[in-house]
């Protein structure tokens, strides 16, 4: 992904990130439309939000939800809240109309890849490091990283600490290449 686009091409396909839908929002409606978010539930385990796209006259034209896990990973223990509002902005704007030609979001999409029966590449019993190295070079902004980041990490939930330790690397050498402008 260019950081100047805002779309990442995965498995030959191009999807928008929140962030750049977001931009495309306010380009067309201004401050006349508004994103609402609400905490749906929140607990120990899980928080669930809702994001609604209400216009002029506050009527609501589309919603989005989204759920995320506290456990799924280290950034989710942290930030799952955020993580969660964002994906819920991403749902009720590509229900609104803005999808960029798919309806997933460029982070929804990073989180499915790891979840297809078809090519499970990071799973407890062969985590693939050159996968997740190729992967990362079509990553080009941190929320994106950090998706892919909590996918890994929540689809090998019993990597043991060494396992933890390389991944981790792996995605601080990335965040480290975009922050020094090495892409």
């Amino acid at each position: 992904m260019s950081k100047d686009t805002g779309i990442v091409n995965i498995h030959g396909k191009d999807y928008k990130t929140v962030a750049k839908r977001v931009d495309e929002f306010r380009e067309a409606h201004g401050t006349n439309y508004s994103i609402i978010t609400s905490l749906v539930s929140i607990n120990e385990q899980t928080v669930v939000m809702r994001a609604e796209i209400a216009d002029e006259n506050q009527r609501i034209i589309a919603t989005g939800y989204a759920e995320e896990n506290r456990q799924a990973s280290q950034i989710n223990r942290t930030s799952a809240l955020e993580n969660c509002e964002t994906s819920a902005i991403g749902r009720a704007l590509a229900n609104f109309g803005l999808a960029g030609g798919e309806y997933a979001s460029a982070d929804e999409v990073a989180n499915a890849i790891h979840q297809q029966d078809e090519a499970p590449k990071t799973t407890q019993s062969r985590l693939d490091f050159d996968y997740i190295r190729e992967t990362l070079k079509s990553i080009d902004d941190m929320d994106s990283i950090d998706t892919f980041a909590r996918e890994v990490f929540k689809k090998c939930p019993r990597m043991t600490d060494k396992q933890k330790g390389a991944v981790k690397a792996i995605f601080d050498k990335r965040r480290e290449e975009l922050n020094n402008g090495n892409e």
